[in-house]
């Protein structure tokens, strides 16, 4: 297991586009932080979460894709066959990939929301970006947990599905457009809301989307909880097919 970590730490870091990546995250996560600071006042200030609702909404899933990429590459060029001939043990792979992409899109996550905040201090100025501070410890740790979580997600995803579009697509898709439009059908939406994954994890971020107020079972921790307990599913059942599917 520490070989396979340490091969995929060097692909990670020997390869232009998860940094490429990485930095139109950041530019997008920015950008919206800025955006949100004009419109800021004394009235309603902004807070640590508000500034963070570019990496969470934009900034995240874009890692979660590079994630996804970490194996769908290998599929599509045939190097997955070399690497589970160096690794046999294709679980330790699979692991490994996970384990780093987790920590790598934890750390971007964490420096995308601290960059957000200095954005929106720097334009709101030191009265009304005094707010920003408060909070801001928990919520740069919550997005980086929801982005190592994702990462994991990201690649699981990949393992099941194999192609870089279908992988992309579906990691995409279910949190910008699937999830928040099941959350909002009329009558549907609040039954069928609190089971949503990433609605439970946005409860948890207490980072503001397209999804409308909930009913929810538990409290945060269980909302972040229950979003693991998906992520996990996926990862075992990941876990299942390439072990079972030839390379």
């Amino acid at each position: 297991m520490p070989a396979a970590v340490s091969a995929e730490r060097i692909k990670l870091s020997t390869l232009r586009s998860p940094w490429w990546a990485a930095m139109a995250a950041a530019a997008l996560s920015l950008g919206l932080a800025a955006t949100r600071a004009g419109v800021a006042s004394d009235y309603a200030r902004m807070t640590a979460s508000q500034a963070a609702l570019g990496v969470a909404v934009f900034g995240v899933p874009v890692l979660t894709v590079v994630a996804a990429m970490t194996l769908t590459s290998e599929y599509r060029t045939r190097m997955v066959a070399t690497t589970f001939m160096a690794t046999p043990c294709r679980s330790a792979v699979l692991c490994a990939k996970a384990l780093v992409a987790a920590v790598f899109s934890g750390a971007a996550a964490i420096v995308m929301v601290l960059g957000a905040v200095v954005v929106a201090r720097v334009l709101t100025g030191p009265e009304a970006g005094a707010a920003l501070t408060t909070g801001l410890p928990r919520t740069a740790g919550a997005v980086a947990l929801y982005a190592a979580l994702a990462a994991v997600l990201g690649v699981g995803v990949a393992a099941l599905v194999r192609h870089t579009a279908g992988a992309v697509t579906i990691l995409l898709l279910w949190p910008l457009l699937v999830e928040p439009l099941v959350g909002n059908l009329p009558g549907r939406g609040a039954q069928i809301g609190p089971y949503l994954p990433f609605a439970n994890v946005f409860r948890f971020l207490d980072v503001e989307w397209l999804f409308p107020t909930y009913a929810m079972r538990w409290g945060a921790l269980g909302s972040v909880g229950y979003f693991t307990a998906v992520v996990l599913a996926v990862f075992v059942a990941a876990l299942i097919v390439v072990n079972r599917r030839d390379a």
